[in-house]
């Protein structure tokens, strides 16, 4: 039998209690909205885990923390994205530092983007807290309000 965290998409379960629910954001603030009403129709202390694909979940996950939809334990920033990250590292300032100096490289081959790619992973090194609200892949795991 094949553990259910070994499925692509199913890693956040590495993260998360046992038997925690996933909720996807979406989009714009329908997306926001839609997670609320989600959380909220579940019972209260229920283990959750956000799974945020786009740049800017730090700032949607506190929000639906203010709309007393969630209490945060942890938050995670997936590097180079959720859909297919290299490291998830918590969104605090040494586990960013280590992830952004030690694992994050600009890839390997000569292209147009090479220049603009190598300045970013250099910023990233520079300012690791960058990789924190703007980084394109957010796991935050907490449990319903």
């Amino acid at each position: 039998m094949t553990a259910q965290w070994t499925s692509p998409g199913q890693r956040w379960r590495l993260l998360a209690a046992e038997g925690a629910v996933a909720v996807e954001v979406s989009p714009g603030p329908r997306g926001v909205r839609r997670a609320v009403a989600e959380l909220r129709a579940l019972p209260g202390g229920t283990p959750v885990v956000l799974l945020d694909y786009r740049p800017g979940g730090r700032l949607r996950a506190r929000r639906l923390a203010a709309a007393g939809a969630i209490v945060i334990d942890r938050q995670y920033v997936a590097l180079p994205s959720l859909r297919r990250p290299i490291v998830v590292a918590e969104d605090s300032r040494d586990p960013l530092r280590w992830a952004c100096r030690t694992v994050v490289a600009p890839p390997p081959g000569s292209t147009r983007a090479h220049v603009l790619v190598d300045a970013a992973v250099k910023l990233l090194r520079r300012h690791p807290e960058v990789a924190g609200w703007a980084g394109p892949g957010r796991v935050v795991v907490g449990r319903t309000a």
